[in-house]
């Protein structure tokens, strides 16, 4: 069943969502956005930090993040990225309602300075998506959730990581601090 709606992603294009199906119905339900606090230790934030501006802006706000946004792949070069992924994969599989065999899809750093944010948009067809707040204040612009009917906002706390279903639309709205907001996100898929 999991290649069969994989299947039907990949013949969607990135443009067409499946909420927008003409047959699409809205019902409120009730989905998992599962918080982990004290990931890694204070050092490795600064590390993580560092690690970002290093690499730099390589999407030049192609993406829908309009901020500093490093490679896709950093799980694959950097070991504490990769950390946060396995982390990430923990959460999931403690919160999922089947057992199955996840990886990584894809895994990024962001740097949100005065005036950036993220469009709204989701991680269809991954499974879970998650942010791991490296740096921020409790004024920082929050993680939004969009639904039919409501939005709902997650402030972010430094060391925290949120888990939640890749197909839940989320953005960020534009960050007003005068400091660095700066997170590591990613996307679980289904083992191959």
């Amino acid at each position: 069943m999991v290649s069969a709606l994989k299947n039907l992603a990949d013949s969607i294009t990135h443009k067409t969502a499946l909420r927008n199906h003409p047959d699409a119905i809205a019902f409120t339900s009730i989905v998992p956005v599962v918080t982990k606090e004290d990931c890694l230790a204070h050092m490795s934030n600064q590390h993580i930090k560092s690690i970002i501006l290093k690499n730099g802006d390589t999407q030049n706000r192609r993406t829908n993040v309009k901020a500093i946004m490093t490679s896709w792949w950093m799980h694959k070069n950097e070991t504490i990225f990769a950390e946060l992924c396995t982390q990430a994969i923990e959460l999931a599989e403690n919160n999922g309602p089947h057992k199955i065999e996840m990886d990584t899809s894809e895994c990024w750093g962001a740097v949100y300075k005065e005036g950036d944010f993220t469009q709204t948009h989701d991680h269809w067809p991954n499974l879970w998506s998650w942010v791991y707040n490296v740096e921020s204040c409790s004024e920082c612009s929050p993680l939004m959730f969009k639904t039919q009917h409501d939005t709902f906002k997650i402030p972010p706390k430094e060391g925290t990581m949120i888990l939640f279903p890749a197909w839940i639309l989320h953005s960020v709205p534009t960050h007003t601090c005068k400091h660095d907001r700066i997170v590591v996100a990613g996307n679980i898929t289904t083992s191959k």
